[in-house]
């Protein structure tokens, strides 16, 4: 045996094969990995003012990013943003929502829209700073 670099085109769906026969070997029944996109836009007059991407598969939505132009902060934006990627994704069946964020960026804004901590890496990217996992029952 040796281990050596090989493309992601390539890559992933081999190990796609023996990740479908794994499951199948245990009669999982696990549904097919569909995953559903979404991106939004929020908008003064023509003027991009903030957005949000993420995607759905198996009732799960992970939120990829949200961020909201300085000058329109602490105005509700955000919170209309979040509110609406969580409303496309429900009408498509999720039930929860994940996402990721760093100690100095905005955990306290997802907490106080219902969203719990439930894992934490600590000293990322530096000491004293920690790249943070919520969820939240949609």
């Amino acid at each position: 045996m040796h281990i050596q670099e090989l493309s992601l085109d390539h890559n992933v769906p081999q190990i796609g094969v023996f990740l479908d026969q794994h499951n199948m070997n245990n009669d999982l029944h696990i549904p097919d990995y569909e995953s559903i996109p979404f991106s939004l836009a929020a908008y003064e007059g023509e003027q991009y003012i903030g957005g949000v991407t993420g995607a759905m598969a198996w009732g799960l939505l992970y939120i990829r990013y949200l961020a909201v132009d300085p000058a329109y902060r602490g105005q509700g934006v955000g919170a209309k943003l979040l509110q609406a990627i969580e409303d496309q994704a429900r009408q498509q069946g999720a039930t929860i929502s994940e996402l990721t964020t760093m100690s100095w960026q905005a955990p306290h804004f997802y907490m106080k829209y219902g969203y719990v901590i439930f894992g934490e890496i600590k000293d990322i990217p530096i000491k004293g700073q920690s790249k943070i996992y919520l969820q939240k029952k949609l």
